[in-house]
């Protein structure tokens, strides 16, 4: 979404204001640049590691929130998500699954970063209760949080191809995900 020298730049000049923000809307690229920064001693570790945890968790919220409002009190999906695929009887389908797994849904969609967005949304739609929904978040984020801030410690002087490949694992885990969604989801009808 931004060049890494922007973000760079941003978070020199304007420290902590900038990265928070930053954090909500490009997390794990401003989380591994954010560990590197960490060990110039341009902030402390506990800092930044509050600073990433609340902006990953105002950012999922931000998803989740999508959900409820998209869905609205009715619990119909509108017209056009209809037309996308997610029909009333797929929506209960979804609102099940969060029901009896939603905290293995959430802990893996954080993980692997590339149904994050997805994963999250579909809490809100399915009306995951906000507590437990918070408390995976927070349970898969520390982990996630503290990986790339030792990623952009250790290295940090390769920023580029480590944010390179956070695209491309990115990439090939959403591919896989949504090649197994299609499949998943021919095999039930």
């Amino acid at each position: 979404m931004f060049a890494l020298e922007t973000l760079e730049s941003l978070i020199k000049t304007h420290g902590l204001l900038f990265l928070t923000p930053l954090a909500i809307i490009e997390g794990p690229v401003v989380t591994v640049l954010a560990g590197y920064f960490v060990r110039l001693n341009y902030f402390s570790l506990a800092t930044v590691l509050t600073v990433v945890m609340a902006g990953e968790v105002l950012g999922d919220i931000l998803f989740y929130s999508l959900g409820r409002w998209v869905i609205g009190p009715d619990g119909q999906p509108p017209g056009w998500l209809a037309r996308l695929g997610l029909t009333q009887p797929r929506l209960e389908k979804m609102v099940h699954s969060f029901e009896h797994k939603g905290g293995r849904l959430l802990v893996l969609a954080k993980l692997t970063h590339s149904a994050g967005a997805l994963v999250l949304t579909g809490a809100g739609m399915a009306r995951m209760p906000v507590i437990p929904f918070l408390f995976y978040n927070i349970v898969a984020a520390i982990p996630k949080s503290l990986f790339l801030l030792a990623t952009g410690w250790m290295f940090g002087d390769i920023i580029t191809q480590v944010n390179n490949g956070i695209l491309y694992v990115s990439l090939g885990l959403l591919i896989v995900l949504v090649a197994a969604g299609v499949i998943w989801l021919r095999s039930k009808e």
